[in-house]
């Protein structure tokens, strides 16, 4: 995994990990951090999804 968009001829800068280059074997083996448990969330939801995508909030209106 790496940061990309440092340095780039563009100059801008970024904070987006490129995960394009981590094999999803080792997933398993990533730290219990939060990117390694949203990396697993996201292809263990991909492989057998479950059910429709859910987003909730509570939104200012509804009081």
């Amino acid at each position: 995994m790496g940061v990309t968009g440092a340095g780039t001829a563009a100059g801008l800068g970024s904070d987006l990990v490129d995960v394009t280059a981590l094999p999803l074997d080792e997933l398993d083996a990533l730290p219990d951090t939060v990117l390694g448990d949203l990396l697993r969330r996201v292809v263990a939801d991909a492989l057998t999804p479950g059910a429709e995508p859910l987003a909730a909030f509570q939104s200012a209106l509804d009081r």
